[in-house]
Protein backbone atom coordinates (compact mmCIF):
# COMPACT_ATOMS: atom_id res chain seq x y z
CA UNK A 1 0.00 0.00 0.00
CA UNK A 2 2.92 2.53 1.08
CA UNK A 3 4.63 2.26 -2.28
CA UNK A 4 1.51 2.62 -4.22
CA UNK A 5 0.00 5.52 -2.73
CA UNK A 6 4.39 7.08 -3.23
CA UNK A 7 3.63 5.74 -6.68
CA UNK A 8 0.63 7.62 -7.62
CA UNK A 9 1.76 11.02 -5.90
CA UNK A 10 5.10 10.47 -8.08
CA UNK A 11 2.58 10.48 -11.06
CA UNK A 12 0.78 13.53 -9.53
CA UNK A 13 4.57 15.28 -9.07
CA UNK A 14 5.11 14.44 -12.84
CA UNK A 15 2.09 15.86 -13.96
CA UNK A 16 2.51 19.14 -11.91
CA UNK A 17 5.85 19.74 -13.03
CA UNK A 18 4.64 19.44 -16.92
CA UNK A 19 1.51 21.20 -15.93
CA UNK A 20 -0.46 18.35 -16.96
CA UNK A 21 -4.08 19.53 -16.45
CA UNK A 22 -6.14 16.51 -15.60
CA UNK A 23 -9.34 18.03 -14.75
CA UNK A 24 -9.63 18.36 -18.45
CA UNK A 25 -10.96 14.74 -18.44
CA UNK A 26 -14.42 13.57 -17.80
CA UNK A 27 -15.20 10.87 -15.58
CA UNK A 28 -18.33 9.06 -14.46
CA UNK A 29 -17.34 8.33 -11.19
CA UNK A 30 -18.08 10.90 -9.02
CA UNK A 31 -15.09 9.94 -6.48
CA UNK A 32 -12.53 10.34 -9.44
CA UNK A 33 -14.83 13.65 -10.78
CA UNK A 34 -14.06 15.40 -7.24
CA UNK A 35 -10.19 14.03 -7.16
CA UNK A 36 -9.81 15.70 -10.84
CA UNK A 37 -11.39 19.23 -9.77
CA UNK A 38 -9.61 18.84 -6.26
CA UNK A 39 -6.64 18.43 -8.55
CA UNK A 40 -7.13 21.08 -11.00
CA UNK A 41 -7.88 23.61 -8.20
CA UNK A 42 -4.77 23.39 -6.28
CA UNK A 43 -2.95 23.71 -9.60
CA UNK A 44 -4.84 26.84 -10.21
CA UNK A 45 -4.33 28.54 -6.66
CA UNK A 46 -0.64 27.64 -6.14
CA UNK A 47 0.71 26.91 -9.21
CA UNK A 48 2.25 24.24 -11.10
CA UNK A 49 5.91 23.73 -9.52
CA UNK A 50 4.78 23.75 -6.06
CA UNK A 51 2.07 21.59 -6.72
CA UNK A 52 4.91 19.52 -8.13
CA UNK A 53 7.07 20.14 -5.09
CA UNK A 54 3.92 19.13 -2.83
CA UNK A 55 3.20 15.88 -4.19
CA UNK A 56 7.14 14.75 -4.48
CA UNK A 57 7.20 15.53 -0.57
CA UNK A 58 4.28 13.85 0.19
CA UNK A 59 5.71 11.17 -1.63
CA UNK A 60 8.77 11.02 0.03
CA UNK A 61 6.91 11.32 3.32
CA UNK A 62 4.81 8.53 2.64
CA UNK A 63 8.13 6.24 2.16
CA UNK A 64 9.97 7.91 5.00
CA UNK A 65 7.30 7.10 7.57
CA UNK A 66 6.53 3.39 6.26
CA UNK A 67 10.48 2.92 6.79
CA UNK A 68 10.49 4.60 10.27
CA UNK A 69 7.57 2.41 11.67
CA UNK A 70 8.91 -1.17 9.60
CA UNK A 71 12.29 -0.66 12.36
CA UNK A 72 10.43 0.53 15.14
CA UNK A 73 7.85 -2.97 14.93
CA UNK A 74 11.08 -5.26 14.24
Amino acid sequence: MTGFLALVFGVLSFNAFIANDLGRQESGNRVIAMLTDLYGWLLSTIGAVPSGVLFAVCAVGIVVLAARDGRQSS
